[in-house]
């Protein structure tokens, strides 16, 4: 599904076409920005389905997750209907400001010490965690023969790794929030060759929405040459 042309932040599940210029433009909107758009046909819509300013937030949410965490499918009907059959449990995003943010201490060994949990990055793989802060954090590898592909070059699925493993770093770092962000998908684009020695893996947070966020990773060699740019969006969901 795509994101609403309007926020950027939620799917679309209204979509509209109109002449400009002459041409056709199709645009798709979430929920709460179809319902702001002002488009009278779209305001129809809305109203006869019970959607109103005192509701439209609660349903926009209730919506997202429906798409995220229940794969529904994005008519309509489906969604108001499979609301009216399910019970969903309340999620709160626990953002805060970015003064707070910023003021609020990470500890990096107990992030270390919890993210050992992690078996396959921290032990399988042996990526070490070296900087975290809330949105931002730095692992690092030093590769060796089980990291290799059969004509000695670094494996994809060892970029995969580090990247996942910095993005899951920066993001819930903050042990005590009452939310965990989990890998929604990733576009990996490699940029150079790695000709041996340690490689060093940032990850930094570029968008930070209510459901969803948008991180940027790379992997850079010894000599700080950048050898992959991942792109990893993350969906927000409330801790077990």
């Amino acid at each position: 599904m795509s994101y609403c042309s309007r926020c950027f932040e939620r799917h679309a599940i209204i979509f509209v076409s109109r002449h400009e210029n002459g041409a056709d433009i199709d645009e798709g909107f979430c929920l709460k920005c179809a319902y702001e758009s002002g488009i009278s046909s779209v305001e129809k819509q809305l109203a006869a389905s019970g959607i109103n300013a005192g509701n439209v937030d609660e349903m926009s949410d209730k919506i997202e997750i429906s798409i995220l965490e229940n794969d529904t499918g994005p008519s309509m009907s489906g969604f108001f209907q499979s609301l009216e059959k399910k019970e969903y449990k309340p999620f709160v995003s626990n953002r805060e400001s970015n003064t707070e943010t910023k003021n609020k201490m990470i500890d990096l060994e107990e992030v270390r010490k919890f993210f050992e949990g992690d078996k396959y990055a921290t032990e399988a793989t042996g990526i070490v965690i070296e900087k975290v802060e809330k949105g931002h954090s730095v692992v690092s590898l030093e590769p060796d023969g089980r990291h290799l592909n059969a004509v000695g070059g670094l494996m994809g699925a060892v970029y995969y790794t580090m990247a996942d493993f910095a993005f899951a770093v920066a993001e819930n770092c903050e042990l005590d929030s009452d939310t965990v962000t989990v890998t929604q998908a990733t576009q990996m684009n490699f940029l150079r060759a790695w000709h041996g020695g340690k490689v060093t893996c940032t990850a930094d947070i570029v968008k930070d929405g209510r459901f969803i966020c948008l991180y940027e990773v790379k992997a850079f060699d010894k000599e700080g040459k950048e050898l992959a740019l991942i792109i990893i969006n993350g969906f927000k969901t409330a801790r077990k």
